[in-house]
């Protein structure tokens, strides 16, 4: 995936099983760059919490960081970010 002439590596059996938003790892895609409208920053954030890892702690991140990263985590169905962004936005 290409952001911000950033390009990210992620593994298709992780994007299918932490989000809903991404076709299922059978389909066949020989490469594909992805380009998505988030910023690189944003989804840098985001692709953490697809890995089988520690999630970020997002207890200091500011406000300005946390609403995109909510919008992109609701976007791409990504429940874990989901549920953090919440509790940290209220």
């Amino acid at each position: 995936m290409r952001i911000d002439d950033v390009l990210f590596h992620i593994h298709r059996r992780n994007l299918e099983t932490n989000t809903a938003a991404f076709p299922p790892a059978e389909f066949e895609t020989k490469g594909e760059i992805v380009e998505l409208e988030e910023n690189a920053a944003t989804l840098e954030l985001l692709f953490q919490f697809i890995y089988p890892q520690h999630h970020p702690h997002l207890d200091t991140t500011p406000f300005e960081v946390l609403a995109p990263l909510a919008e992109a985590a609701e976007k791409y169905e990504v429940y874990a970010a989901m549920n953090i962004c919440r509790v940290r936005m209220k």
